[in-house]
């Protein structure tokens, strides 16, 4: 039998634990090639010492440190809002210095705070899904209210978190990491593609035969391989904007290629022609 893959565990968390999920055009799952640009969105959720802690897990408290924006799915809202419509049931984030996150993009390496939120506390299962699809479980023992815990990014890829307590799931959170050091060390100056913004995805048309095509973003020209400055070498890139569905269409000699679907804030999407 054909061993499961990272999007057919996490389709079988949203199938049994009735998760959301967000559909879209999947890079390669072997492809996580981050930019120091994608890191730097994220640097508030990650440090790169080991932080001091008293033990595996402690007892959290946010009074008077709340959060000003939490942000899950593609999604966000205030902590007051979230507090008074979602708290309640078990929960997971990504703790930053100003926000929680439910996907963060980070170096490998780095170290990041989780906050488990469970009403009751007690024992609960925590899992890991590694890159490869290998399943790590621990036990904690959680506090009433939040507990925090330290993530370590010790290897490149996806991570897929969550916990049970009380027979009940957690949501999901997705560490991605990133191959490249922090901070980035000095190099050449950024090439012709454009950088993904905050609010945008990447994407990369690549081509081993096909050169000089133009790109039409949901039917606009916005540039292409050999096009206003861009090097004739069948590569193109461009930022669209995030958490928007759209049409890509690549047109050269008369023949129009078209990719559909919805772009995530933050991701990076190679495409090959």
């Amino acid at each position: 039998m054909k061993p499961f893959g990272l999007a057919a565990c996490l389709l079988f968390f949203v199938l049994v634990f009735g998760m959301p999920m967000v559909c879209c055009i999947d890079p390669p799952d072997d492809v996580f090639e981050y930019s120091s640009e994608d890191v730097s969105q994220f640097s508030d959720f990650f440090t790169m010492e080991s932080p001091a802690t008293s033990g595996e897990v402690e007892s959290y408290n946010p009074a008077g440190r709340e959060p000003s924006s939490v942000y899950f799915g593609d999604r966000s809202t205030s902590y007051y809002t979230y507090q008074s419509t979602y708290m309640g049931t078990n929960s997971l984030w990504i703790q930053g210095s100003s926000s929680w996150a439910q996907r963060v993009v980070c170096p490998l390496g780095a170290y990041l705070s989780l906050l488990a939120y469970s009403s009751s506390g007690g024992r609960a299962d925590f899992y890991e899904i590694y890159p490869d699809g290998r399943l790590l479980s621990r036990s904690y023992s959680f506090y009433p209210g939040y507990s925090r815990l330290i993530f370590e990014a010790d290897e490149v890829g996806r991570h897929i978190l969550m916990f049970a307590l009380n027979n009940q799931p957690s949501n999901v959170v997705i560490v991605d990491v990133s191959s490249g050091g922090w901070p980035p060390s000095p190099g050449p100056g950024p090439g012709p593609a454009p950088m993904p913004s905050a609010g945008s995805a990447r994407v990369i048309f690549s081509s081993s035969w096909l050169r000089g095509y133009s790109v039409f973003v949901d039917g606009s020209y916005v540039g292409g391989d050999g096009q206003g400055g861009d090097p004739l070498d069948g590569t193109y890139s461009l930022n669209v904007a995030g958490n928007q569905y759209h049409t890509l269409d690549i047109s050269s000699g008369g023949q129009t290629y078209s990719e559909q679907g919805t772009f995530l804030t933050g991701y990076t999407y190679r495409l090959s022609l």
